[in-house]
């Protein structure tokens, strides 16, 4: 059982809510005058989000924690609090464990430490709730069973292994212990919380998926990643055979993405291009991109298919990572390339481990924040492709801003900026507007680093705040609109001089050149930006 003994809460007080963690103020109204929520709205909470990470992958509710991480406790009475313990075995079907209480810097939160339930879990009256990122949203019981059947009961992760105890790497485990908030525990109570092995008569029985992740040598062979570099734009055969492949990259699972990350960071190129309102040395796909593509990959491919590789391709142009298994059912693409937030997992069990191993960030943020990022360095958005067997994620390098967005920067004049400031500039000029909700998803912040970072930008008169609620937007501020009209006129003024004296142009944004540019490439890559009106003016 678990208990107050043995949880450890230091790793989830910096912690953003996400895939697996929910954290809830037990208080309600404005600073200074705050009083205690509901109870009943708060058992009720209690209950739906107890439930909802039983029909995901399991998780961690806290409540009595703020916003901000800062613990503030409750003012309730002990019935009222065992009465809030005890909602989930009695508000459930089939019951769930009871939360438990834990004091901290001398108040006492109520925590629920939630197992990955093995068959759909019912709010009594309220239906079936599944976690998906840092949101609950209700689903029909099929489609939970669905879920719990592609994912638990027919992965291959979930299959026995012939391994034992004695062929793991003991500092994994610890390692996965202190990150899942129990670093008092066995190895054995590790493994049986995760439902990475099964007490049998005989002792502890071992999954695959334990074996993949914790294995000192994993008996799959082909559960590494291979890297090839491929000189040109598309690989070619025979005499003009131009693909160097990297040594393969095995062993358990962190050492398969440690190793990968570096390799692929070895190989990326660092151009000039625009950051904030200058040009800085820049690998050429964003890290969390480039990262997230790989740490997808290895999360969720198809280990039952154990005659591939992932594969992770660098071409002059572009970068591919190819897996083996192609998109589960109840996945559209469609859902993908719209930024949706999307949740079914192939392997839950590994997913969850690499929360615990600090591999995943567990914002469920995943494949909208891979876009955002790409965006957010001008890139174009990354394609996705999937097949019966593989899935395909492709990223490209080549910049994409346009004559609007040049004159927009030049109107930020000497501004001094970070990347964050920037994108949310460039968003509200580009679609006319930005709210918390949007510089979330670009930025990978949580409400609270959304809103401090446009409050910040609307204190230096540079966005003015449309207050609507939860509805509220902010717009660029008439100072930046102004100039912006001001140097579209000039930049179109610009170009009619150029088509009527071209001789006479002087220097433009095709001339910038600045430290790392590599324009003498040996692979004819060719890193700096397209001409753009107006980013001439830069100071």
């Amino acid at each position: 059982m678990t208990t107050a003994a043995n949880f450890d809460i230091a790793p989830f007080l910096g912690l953003t809510e996400g895939q697996h963690f929910e954290r809830k103020s037990l208080f309600e109204g404005e600073p200074g005058k705050k009083k205690p929520r509901d109870r009943k709205s708060v058992r009720d909470q209690i209950v739906e989000c107890v439930a909802a990470f039983a029909n995901a992958e399991g998780g961690v509710a806290i409540f009595g924690l703020e916003d901000d991480g800062s613990v503030t406790g409750h003012r309730y009475p002990a019935e009222a609090v065992d009465e809030m313990l005890r909602a989930p075995s009695s508000r459930t079907q089939p019951a769930l464990a009871d939360g438990f209480r834990l004091t901290h810097e001398g108040k006492e939160l109520l925590v629920f430490e939630v197992q990955v339930a093995d068959a759909p879990v019912m709010v009594t009256g309220n239906g079936y709730p599944l976690r998906v990122g840092d949101s609950i949203v209700k689903m029909a019981e099929p489609k939970i069973r669905a879920l719990k059947l592609e994912g638990l009961a027919e992965s291959w992760g979930n299959r026995p292994s012939p391994m034992t105890m004695a062929d793991l790497d003991n500092q994994l485990l610890t390692r996965a212990k202190e990150g899942s908030g129990y670093p008092g525990i066995s190895d054995e109570e590790y493994l049986l919380k995760r439902k990475l092995a099964d007490r049998k008569a005989t002792g502890i029985a071992l999954r695959h998926a334990a074996e993949l992740l914790f294995a000192r040598d994993p008996d799959h062979p082909n559960a590494g990643v291979r890297i090839f570099r491929v000189i040109g734009t598309e690989r070619r055969v025979g005499t003009l055979y131009n693909v160097e492949e990297r040594p393969r990259i095995e062993g358990p699972l962190p050492a398969v993405l440690d190793g990968a990350f570096a390799a692929v960071q070895s190989l990326l190129r660092k151009p000039s291009r625009l950051r904030g309102t200058r040009f800085k040395e820049t690998p050429e796909y964003p890290e969390f991109a480039w990262r997230e593509a790989i740490l997808n990959a290895v999360a969720h491919r198809d280990y039952a298919n154990q005659g591939r590789c992932i594969e992770v391709s660098l071409f002059d142009d572009h970068m591919d990572v190819t897996s083996p298994g192609g998109l589960l059912p109840e996945i559209r693409m469609a859902a993908l390339r719209a930024r949706e937030r999307v949740h079914q997992s192939r392997n839950p069990r590994i997913v969850r481990a690499l929360v615990d191993l600090g591999f995943m960030r567990d914002q469920g943020e995943g494949i909208p924040r891979l876009f955002a990022e790409m965006e957010g360095l001008f890139l174009p958005d990354p394609e996705l492709e999937s097949s019966e067997s593989s899935f395909c994620l492709t990223l490209r390098n080549a910049p994409t801003l346009t004559t609007a967005d040049g004159a927009f920067i030049g109107s930020l004049g000497s501004e001094d900026l970070s990347d964050l400031e920037f994108r949310a500039l460039l968003e509200a000029s580009r679609h006319g507007h930005i709210d918390n909700a949007r510089m979330r998803e670009i930025a990978g912040l949580d409400t609270l680093g959304a809103s401090k970072l446009l409050i910040a930008l609307r204190d230096r008169n540079l966005l003015v705040l449309h207050s609507a609620g939860a509805s509220s937007y902010y717009e660029l501020s008439e100072r930046l609109t102004s100039a912006n009209v001001a140097l579209e006129t000039l930049g179109a003024s610009r170009s009619g001089d150029r088509e009527a004296a071209p001789q006479a142009v002087g220097t433009s944004a095709d001339a910038v050149e600045a430290p790392g540019d590599n324009r003498a490439d040996s692979r004819g890559y060719q890193p700096e930006l397209p001409g753009i009106p107006g980013l001439d003016l830069l100071g």
